[in-house]
């Protein structure tokens, strides 16, 4: 008993000490994947920086791209964005420094030495990032490591290469922050062995190269994983979890020594040790005293086990011959029960197939009474649509095995056809041979028609009848299938609607069903009888074309589908006839080349889609590899984005809009801008797309129209009452209900300010798509005595009668005419008077020079706007503008006067 208490102690001890280590290795795993995502993190985002960079330099004219001043000036200019932890450098094609955005002076530092240049001569690592080896800096003399990226002009020339010098302080911090005992080590090794950062002791690890190592030798057999070894550097065995970053030759290391678990080993063996002597004491002392007393009780316990057996089989031999008895009649009742009152029905044949009897159940289930039936060969009731091969396969089944379940199709006394789920069973003679057969059939007609109208509806479009989401992934599964066996290629292709929704908020949803219908109508009659058209939902349908011999067949197919829904829609009867004009944008992917699962395929032949109605719809696009990217760039943009409006990130600068009559500042434009953490101030075409995409731009517009009234209050107290900034509104805070006008207006009369101290700014693309969807929601702002401003005017198909029918306030000519001399200036003086002649005041938008402002002066422009007067400034300056404006002498338009409103 006292060597088994030891082993099991001795067992839990090493159990806990392996639970110990197991959790040492946990802890490293998690801890590793935590450092990975944070390196990761920080390597995408330098890398953004350089992409900017390099699509900046590529997109300059040629002369520009080799110039050092230029260049100087273009990375100088974005050197705010940047915090000390890295910085961008220049190099031209042949290794020396043009520029840097520190600002420092290493222009002619050769750098044709290092590795991350000498990768990018090579066209092979074209498009990629490149991370060097970690050294010292040559200006800098700091600890770095570098990534790269090879930097081209439009035409594929080589222009250099643009390199960001990475501070390896800013890891060793980090790594060190969490650390949060002794016991850990945090290392970032590069792919080539050499040791970038490490904490604790840092100096003595940078550099130094580990290609010959235990991690190494793990790493060539698994991109990630555990091992215990002897750390080189501090001579500790530790337990390390390694992983290599996706696509990045970085290793990320984390390890954590086990010397807790052996000292607590050696302790609990120790306490065990002196607590299991002291038990074996114990237990030799009561264990003469416990086996007597033991042994009386066994002998006790035996003699009752006997007297109580001997009773119960005595009383069980009285009761057996009474039971049978009763049994047997119980079971002969029973068994007439059931068969008179069963709700199946049931019929008893001999063994040539001859009717003995049948319940009442199968009288009422077939329409004939037991008296017609008996005599009468069973198959005589079945009605003709089950061949003889049916007939053969289920006899031969009952004769093989006593038992046949199947369904099958009967006639009753009325002629009509049911079907019935039976179930046939065999009884034999004592010699074994066939006796009697007995059938059990319940009608299922019901039933089966039910189960098929709910298999349709899980299966097949209401509306359309074409397969659904769910039968469109069991045939995409299928087609996948057949393309490994036949090795002949798949294309997927995803169809999307163009201008569907207005043709449901303008001729109505009921109209919008009909278009549906047709439109899979014509969608199937575009392919071949053996390809697969699903809608997936709303206006999304895919084809599915199976076992391509020939590539063009699926030019020819999106051809023939692009040609079909662009051709006009003949929706309604005669009385009711409405003609609908829509497209499609068709995105088209190919298995295996593109992707090797349905998931990747129907994400791709999305992303393709989307391209091509980014591309101007009424188009197809087939998948490329690029298209992941971007959609992931997008993504991350996205949910930065949101971070930022929770952060308080975004920043709204405001231009002001001047009286070109008297020079005096009577209105601003407010324009919003994102102050992000590592790419600095950003310019709305940055990431305004994204918002609408994402809907965000509903929060953001709704934000900037607060700011901006809260703004308008001090300014009007600074100048005058009829001081106004105008808002930019987006084409998608007008659909699905986006202009919320009704909460502005609350908001603007608890400010006590009235309704056209905000002048909203509209595009000519949103007027049209407006007037062809519901105008309602722009003069919901005019009614509401907000003006209206037309932005970008003379770039768009903006005609005069719309211009009338929503009564515009202001149109603000493109600034693409003010620039272009002597022709942009003619028209600018054409639309000048037609507005005029409509009531219409205008405002110029991007004046530079003193020319152009003489020129729309002379033409009698009313308000001007653009860099001459003021780039967009902060409110705070803003508003020490308007405090001097009192007496103003206005220098640009050198003018004398003296207003004070």
């Amino acid at each position: 008993m006292a060597t088994l208490a030891i082993a099991v102690v001795v067992s839990q001890f090493h159990t806990s000490y392996i639970e110990r280590e197991l959790a040492v290795q946990t802890q490293t795993e998690h801890y590793v994947k935590a450092m990975e995502a944070h390196v990761l993190y920080s390597i995408q985002s330098v890398d953004l920086s350089l992409i900017g960079f390099a699509n900046a330099i590529k997109v300059l004219p040629a002369k520009q791209s080799h110039s050092p001043e230029t260049l100087s000036d273009l990375l100088s200019s974005r050197g705010s964005s940047f915090d000390s932890d890295y910085w961008i450098t220049f190099l031209d094609a042949k290794g020396y420094a043009i520029a840097s955005s520190t600002g420092a002076n290493i222009a002619g530092t050769s750098y044709a030495d290092r590795d991350y240049f000498k990768i990018h001569l090579d066209n092979s690592h074209k498009g990629k990032l490149f991370i060097g080896e970690p050294s010292i800096g040559k200006v800098s003399k700091k600890k770095l490591f570098f990534l790269s990226r090879r930097v081209e002009s439009a035409k594929g020339e080589f222009l250099g290469v643009v390199v960001a010098p990475l501070n390896v302080d800013r890891y060793v911090k980090v790594f060190e922050n969490s650390l949060f005992n002794s016991d850990i080590s945090i290392t970032l090794v590069h792919g080539a062995g050499k040791i970038i950062a490490r904490a604790p002791h840092f100096e003595q690890a940078f550099g130094r190269d580990i290609a010959v190592s235990a991690l190494f030798d793990n790493v060539h057999r698994a991109n990630s994983g555990t091992y215990k070894t002897l750390s080189r550097i501090d001579n500790v065995v530790r337990i390390f979890s390694y992983r290599v970053i996706q696509g990045l030759p970085l290793i990320m290391v984390v390890g954590s020594n086990d010397t807790e678990s052996a000292r607590l080993l050696l302790r609990n063996y120790q306490v065990a040790g002196g607590g299991l002597t002291i038990l074996l004491l114990l237990m030799m002392g009561a264990g003469h005293f416990s086996l007597r007393t033991y042994t009386k009780q066994e002998e006790r316990e035996l003699r009752y086990r006997t007297l109580y057996t001997a009773s119960r089989e005595m009383e069980q031999q009285l009761l057996a011959n009474e039971e049978v008895r009763k049994k047997n009649e119980e079971s002969l009742k029973l068994t007439a029960l059931l068969f008179q009152n069963s709700g199946e029905g049931m019929m008893v044949t001999d063994a040539e197939g001859n009717i003995l009897t049948v319940n009442p159940a199968f009288s009422l289930l077939s329409g004939y009474i037991e008296k017609e039936l008996i005599g009468h060969r069973a198959y005589e009731l079945t009605s003709g649509r089950n061949d003889k091969d049916f007939f053969d396969r289920m006899f031969e089944c009952v004769t093989n095995t006593g038992y046949w379940k199947g369904e099958l199709w009967q006639r009753n006394r009325d002629g009509e056809e049911y079907l019935v789920s039976m179930l046939v069973n065999t009884v034999y003679d004592e010699q074994g041979n066939p006796f009697r057969y007995v059938a059990l059939l319940s009608d299922i007609t019901k039933k089966k028609a039910s189960e098929e109208l709910i298999w349709r509806q899980a299966n097949f479009d209401a509306l359309t009848g074409l397969p659904n989401r769910r039968m469109f992934h069991e045939h995409l599964r299928q087609e996948m299938k057949k393309t490994d066996r036949s090795h002949l290629p798949m294309a997927l292709v995803f169809v999307d609607l163009d201008y569907f929704k207005e043709i449901n908020d303008t001729l109505g949803h009921d109209k919008g069903d009909l278009l549906l219908k047709e439109v899979a109508t014509r969608l199937s009659s575009s392919v071949r009888s053996t390809d697969t058209v699903a809608r997936l939902g709303g206006d999304e349908f895919t084809v599915i074309l199976s076992e391509l011999r020939n590539a063009g067949d699926v030019v020819r197919t999106a051809q023939e589908i692009l040609k079909k829904m662009s051709t006009p829609f003949q929706l309604g009867d005669a009385v009711d006839k409405q003609v609908a004009h829509i497209s499609s944008s068709i995105g088209i992917t190919l298995y295996p080349e593109d992707g090797k699962d349905a998931e990747t395929l129907i994400k791709n032949a999305d992303q393709a889609m989307y391209v091509a109605k980014q591309q101007g719809r009424n188009r197809f696009n087939y998948f490329a590899p690029f298209m992941q990217e971007a959609t992931r760039v997008r993504m991350n943009l996205v949910t930065e984005l949101r971070e930022a409006m929770l952060r308080d990130q975004l920043r709204i600068m405001y231009q002001p809009i001047i009286d070109l009559s008297n020079g005096a500042i009577v209105k601003a434009e407010a324009l919003v801008r994102w102050q992000h953490p590592t790419r600095g101030l950003l310019n709305p075409a940055e990431f305004i797309g994204v918002a609408e995409s994402s809907g965000m731009i509903f929060g953001i517009g709704d934000w900037v129209f607060r700011q901006a009234a809260r703004e308008v209050q001090k300014l009007q107290a600074l100048s005058s009452p009829t001081f106004q900034i105008s808002v930019n509104k987006s084409a998608w805070q007008f659909r699905d209900d986006g202009s919320n006008y009704q909460e502005w207006l609350n908001f603007l009369q608890e400010l006590q300010l009235s309704p056209n101290s905000i002048v909203i700014e509209v595009t000519e693309s949103l007027l049209l798509e407006t007037a062809n969807n519901n105008s309602d929601r722009v003069l919901a702002f005019q009614h509401a005595h907000m003006q209206l401003s037309l932005d970008d005017f003379g770039s768009g198909h903006c005609s005069v009668a719309f211009l009338k029918r929503f009564s515009i306030d202001y149109i603000k000519i493109d600034p693409a005419f003010v620039h272009q001399g002597t022709d942009g200036m003619l028209i600018c003086e054409a639309i000048i008077a037609m507005a005029h002649k409509l009531g219409i005041k205008v405002i110029a938008e991007g004046i530079e020079t003193q020319q152009q402002l003489t020129a729309l002066t002379a033409a009698g422009c009313d308000l001007g706007q653009g860099y001459l007067f003021s780039r967009p400034i902060s409110a705070e300056e803003l508003e020490k503008q308007l405090q001097k404006q009192c007496s103003p002498v206005n220098k640009v338009l050198d003018i004398h006067r003296t207003t004070c409103d």
